[in-house]
């Protein structure tokens, strides 16, 4: 097919309001379509690879431009009508307009791309990707924003605008009884002003609890994954997806089980997910490391309930305690494990495991990108990927979860 690049009765280059005709030929790594405009990429969100759209150019720069979708005139087998009303507004669904099949394949797909384009990684073993046992109603936490005028929603595109959500098609089905229970409490929505966040968080054992921020914190939750029982502090991190965390939890069971160190050092470990999974295969020495004390605390809960006695935690910086521990250990029997914020690894961290070179090292990120600068950093110390896998931790949105898996000879 021929593109067109037209302004309405002018023909010119292409600027903001120009409208398009375009074949899209690729998917982006946040979701949107990527076609091409006189050798410029231009990102179209709401599109699929192979269809040929009209789109609106809404910003130019040197490089690319991005424009919003009009419509299609050859629309994907893959096209599908979205469950929720607020699809085209709402940020946090970039891939309700697909068939999640082809999602799932997309995401390994753009992981690959970005982990030869940033970590130089040509060839990579890239195990077959997880897929959520449910595209839908899996998240067990949902943070909504109050408005001015009694919104209660998320925000939109503009992160300014909140966007009233009456029921959210990711969310378990009892948070969204919980929200239609909380609009229905009048006293509760009275004490709502606007700027407040208000968190619905759900687990099987305890139910739905709703809280805003700056509440009183109540009570340890209680998640159940492969390694046993956790306690979780209501406000602490926890992955959303409870099904697809407990096929993560058993991924990182079968490495160590396959690798079979001697210790274990677990950077970032929270309340002792991975810790505990290893002591639980049979680890002779775990270290846990948290730098939040309160996760830190339920990390030797959950160790005393679980009766691992071999697994230590210790509240620190993870690169400094890193140090300390590694010095202590043989380097060819550990297992480092690293489940770092997006924002990957501190450099501080990165230049210790240069430096101290452990066999083994499981890298878990919700963030492909600065993964794929780390595994760029570790790469010119030695290390090389084994495998990584893909874990659809967040379906109908842009992101996901991988694990990889690198070794170092010493």
């Amino acid at each position: 097919m021929a593109l067109r690049v037209h302004k309405r009765g002018d023909d010119m280059a292409i600027t903001e309001g120009t409208e398009i005709d375009l074949e899209i030929v690729d998917t982006a790594y946040g979701g949107r379509g990527v076609g091409r405009v006189d050798g410029m990429a231009v990102f179209v969100p709401g599109t699929l690879e192979g269809e040929h759209v009209h789109a609106r150019v809404t910003v130019v720069r040197k490089r690319y431009a991005e424009a919003a979708f009009v419509s299609v005139s050859a629309p994907s087998p893959h096209r599908i009508v979205p469950v929720c009303p607020l699809a085209d507004r709402c940020p946090g669904c970039v891939y309700q307009h697909i068939d999640y099949i082809e999602e799932v394949r997309l995401k390994g797909k753009q992981f690959q791309a970005l982990m030869q384009r940033i970590a130089g990684v040509q060839t990579l073993d890239v195990l077959e990707v997880v897929p959520a046992p449910a595209s839908l109603g899996y998240r067990n936490k949902v943070v909504l924003h109050a408005g001015v005028q009694g919104e209660l929603g998320y925000f939109g595109h503009d992160n300014q605008t909140i966007l009233d959500v009456e029921q959210c098609p990711l969310a378990v089905p009892e948070i969204n009884v919980a929200l239609a229970e909380t609009r229905a409490d009048g006293a509760f929505i009275k004490g709502v002003t606007a700027g407040d966040a208000v968190t619905f968080r759900w687990t099987l054992q305890d139910g739905v609890r709703r809280f805003k921020r700056g509440d009183r914190t109540g009570a340890p939750l209680v998640e159940v994954l492969p390694c046993g029982q956790l306690s979780v502090a209501e406000t602490g991190f926890f992955q959303v997806n409870s099904a697809v965390a407990a096929l993560l939890v058993q991924e990182v069971k079968t490495i160590i089980e396959r690798r079979r160190p001697v210790f274990v050092i677990d950077l970032y470990g929270g309340v002792g997910v991975f810790a505990l999974t290893a002591a639980q295969c049979g680890v002779s020495h775990v270290l846990g490391v948290e730098v939040n004390g309160a996760a830190l605390r339920l990390a030797r809960t959950n160790a005393q309930r679980m009766g691992c006695r071999q697994a230590t935690f210790i509240e620190g910086d993870a690169a400094i305690v890193f140090v300390d521990a590694i010095r202590q250990v043989d380097v060819r029997d550990t297992l480092v494990i690293v489940d770092p914020p997006r924002d990957g690894l501190s450099d501080a961290l990165c230049d210790a495991l240069a430096e101290h070179r452990p066999s083994s090292l499981l890298y878990i990120s919700c963030a492909p990108d600065t993964l794929a600068r780390d595994v760029k950093a570790l790469g010119s110390s030695g290390y090389r990927m084994v495998h990584s896998r893909v874990l659809d931790m967040f379906p109908r949105t842009a992101h996901f979860e991988t694990l990889t898996l690198l070794a170092c000879d010493a």
